[in-house]
């Protein structure tokens, strides 16, 4: 999906925030606050605190609230910053090395770290810190540049598949050998397509002083030490996403406008004339339609233009995405309307993967198909609208409950964690105790006080909500138990009460 894609930027002292738009339509969006920075790239100096033998790895101190989780048996994430990549075997120029196929938590083929218990070492953030669990860590460090990433202690070159033409790939080998040094990594990314061995070289070199000053650093402070941090998110992800199959990147922030146009002068000059500063009145996230796509991401489900509609669950643990045909009822024949709305379903599915930034294990559950031809038709469609999405996916074929598990790389919390909090009232369930419910509550609660309460008025104070039912289609029960156990009841009601909270006051008749 080489879609023509446009980037929109809206800053101000407080935020930044980023949306990828590809054929105009939403993809991705990114938000960064001055109280919350992305932490994914810092590279620390840190202290081992202790090793845990039973997870292989490593907890140790980088001075955040939680320790940050090091594995001891990984090798270097060639594939960190691009979905696919191909190796140069070492020393050769012969076929790539087969993939590691492994999950996440097995060790990879390399031998662990020999480090111990208040050892310092340096270590970068590769997963930002998620509810209790703290960041995880890599000590194979990487520094990103628009055309390459480079690894100062990894002898490997890499060049992105997305660089299809194999001439290329082999030009871009060759440039990589000619411009490193023994013993250093480099992936070369899709932008360095279109580079010229000066600008690759240029970026490289500026790169290696990075790696320079860091080392420095590190040598002449105390750990734990922040020793490197990524640029700011408009200008990392200008570095990222702006790529040749960019239209334009509109900019409403004057000093954000100049500080992109000062790194694309020196990182890539040939793009400064697609940076456009706005002006109009409308906000730039309004007018270009971003905000009304945004209210969409707190929806549970979303309709699909055929009548069909997808509901979308996220916990802790996995994604479960459902597909439902709902009001679709244009085709006569059972399965050509299944497929349809499969394959509608489908890009969207890919669309709210990226946009809602939805990672780790994701089920996706299909309407069923008797014909295994279409099923792998839709399977396709997702991967053909996954196609440009930067972070790594991995499928597994349909199970024999008609599920398709997938899994995503995840970085960072989902948008919905960053853009929302758990709700006071439900505390993340989703849903809160029923009317009828509270009303037993507060009956239950006054039958288990009710030698102190005999003979008092009762004075029962709900939510607006709550009182209201207990006074109209609740009224005859509660008079009853009134009655029965000699008591007053009094409602009133109080806008500063959640639904599921309620307070009993008592006075004397």
């Amino acid at each position: 999906m080489n879609q023509k894609s446009e980037i929109i930027i809206s800053a101000n002292e407080w935020e930044t925030r980023l949306a990828l738009t590809e054929g105009d339509v939403l993809v991705e969006f990114h938000v960064e606050r001055a109280e919350k920075l992305s932490l994914v790239g810092r590279v620390y100096k840190a202290r081992v605190e202790n090793i845990v033998k039973g997870l292989r790895g490593a907890f140790v101190d980088i001075g955040l609230r939680k320790n940050g989780f090091l594995p001891l048996a990984e090798i270097p994430e060639f594939d960190a910053f691009e979905e696919d990549l191909e190796f140069e075997p070492k020393g050769g120029t012969g076929d790539p090395p087969p993939r590691h196929k492994g999950t996440k938590n097995e060790p990879r083929n390399s031998p662990a770290m020999e480090i111990k218990e208040g050892q310092d070492i340096l270590v970068q953030i590769v997963k930002e810190p998620f509810s209790e669990k703290g960041a995880r860590v890599t000590s194979y460090i990487s520094l990103a540049g628009r055309y390459m990433v480079y690894f100062p202690a990894v002898d490997r070159v890499g060049v992105s598949r997305r660089v299809r033409d194999r001439r290329d790939r082999q030009r871009l080998r060759d440039i990589a050998r000619r411009v490193r040094r023994e013993k250093v990594g480099l992936i070369l990314r899709t932008a360095a397509e279109s580079a010229t061995e000066d600008e690759i070289r240029q970026e490289y070199e500026s790169l290696e002083h990075s790696w320079d000053e860091i080392r420095k650093k590190g040598e002449s402070v105390a750990a734990p030490a922040i020793l490197y941090e990524e640029p700011s998110i408009g200008v990392k992800l200008v570095r990222d996403l702006f790529t040749e199959n960019v239209r334009k990147v509109v900019v409403d922030n004057k000093p954000k406008y100049k500080e992109i146009i000062d790194y694309l002068r020196r990182a890539a000059p040939s793009l400064v004339s697609k940076v456009f500063l706005y002006g109009g009145e409308t906000p730039v996230m309004e007018y270009y339609g971003v905000e009304s796509e945004l209210n969409k991401l707190y929806q549970r489900r979303l309709w699909l233009k055929s009548g069909g509609f997808l509901t979308i669950d996220q916990t802790e643990a996995l994604v479960a995405i459902d597909v439902n045909t709902g009001r679709s009822s244009k085709e006569e024949d059972p399965e050509r309307l299944i497929f349809t709305t499969n394959m509608e379903a489908a890009g969207e599915i890919a669309r709210q993967i990226r946009l809602r930034d939805l990672s780790g294990l994701v089920l996706i559950d299909f309407i069923d198909m008797e014909d295994p031809k279409n099923t792998e038709k839709v399977v396709q469609e997702l991967r053909k609208y996954l196609a440009n999405d930067r972070a790594k996916a991995d499928f597994a074929p349909i199970s024999r409950f008609g599920l398709l598990e997938m899994t995503r790389e995840r970085t960072r919390p989902g948008l919905l964690y960053t853009l929302c909090e758990t709700c006071p009232t439900c505390r993340g369930l989703g849903r809160v105790m029923s009317r009828v419910e509270m009303a037993l509550k507060i009956e239950r609660f006054m039958n288990a006080k009710i030698r102190a309460l005999k003979g008092r008025r009762v004075k029962v104070v709900t939510a607006p909500s709550i009182a209201e039912f207990l006074t109209t289609e609740y009224s005859d029960r509660l008079g009853e138990f009134a009655r029965s156990r000699e008591l007053s009841i009094d409602v009133r009601s109080d806008p500063e009460l959640a639904p599921t909270e309620f307070r009993i006051l008592t006075e004397l008749k």
